[in-house]
């Protein structure tokens, strides 16, 4: 499920566009103002962003600007939406690096279009490249270790007693290795590596099927689903029922 990410001062507009992607399968977030939008885009690294210009705070230009400037940003699709007799607002907007406008008002079939295009553009370019970056780099043996560990951790990600003991055993490394290797690589501690790649698991579980709160704990290894929420918050700064599309 692709997560767009709405930013619109209008509540008639906003609300409109909201109704309009989330009866198509979107999961739609929202904002009133550049500012907080470009905080939510941080946060949950939306597959597409929609913004109209005129906003407090922060416009449309400014939003897409900073974006074009920030690494983590820089390759979000932007849809900008303009007045139909704002030619050079379309152009600028263009030019500072927008991917596409719609006008307002505008027909839901032609808003869709371009969003599903938008979409489907940047998974294609993403799929190209990490097909490419799988050709041409040699795997380290920090590499290796990682993929093997976070291969083990996955297969046993129900397991909620799950612990560097069993990777001792399934990797034949002593125990002080095992951790030594982890630190110096990712900087984390084991068991801190574990509890991200868990939280990492529910969200994207979360992002693409939904589902009930304690079932998506329970399936990534967390039995107490007080634990799991106020990890899920501290580790990604939101609650994980912020994830559940909304009827």
């Amino acid at each position: 499920m692709s997560t767009i990410l709405v930013i619109e001062d209008d509540s008639v507009v906003r609300e409109n566009l909201e109704e309009i992607l989330s009866f198509k399968g979107y999961n739609v977030i929202s904002s009133e103002n550049g500012q907080q939008g470009l905080a939510m885009a941080k946060k949950r690294n939306p597959d597409l962003i929609i913004s109209d210009i005129m906003m407090p705070e922060m416009d449309g230009y400014d939003l897409v600007k900073t974006m074009r400037e920030d690494y983590a940003l820089q390759d979000i699709p932007v849809i900008l939406l303009t007045a139909k007799t704002m030619t050079d607002s379309k152009i600028r907007g263009l030019e500072i690096g927008a991917d596409d406008y719609i006008t307002k008002p505008f027909e839901s079939k032609e808003l869709l279009a371009r969003v599903n295009n938008l979409i489907e553009r940047r998974k294609q370019i993403k799929a190209r490249a990490l097909l490419e970056s799988r050709q041409t780099t040699v795997e380290s043996t920090d590499d290796i270790f990682m993929r093997n560990l976070l291969d083990f951790f996955l297969e046993n990600i129900e397991n909620s007693h799950f612990a560097i003991e069993d990777v001792v055993s399934e990797m034949g490394l002593s125990k002080s290795t095992i951790q030594r290797r982890v630190k110096n690589i990712t900087d984390k501690t084991f068991n801190q590596l574990l509890r991200e790649f868990r939280l990492e698991q529910a969200k994207q579980i979360l992002e693409q099927k939904g589902g009930n709160i304690s079932e998506v704990a329970y399936s990534v290894g967390f039995n107490s689903i007080s634990y799991f929420s106020f990890s899920f918050k501290n580790y990604f700064g939101f609650p994980p029922n912020e994830l559940i599309p909304r009827n």
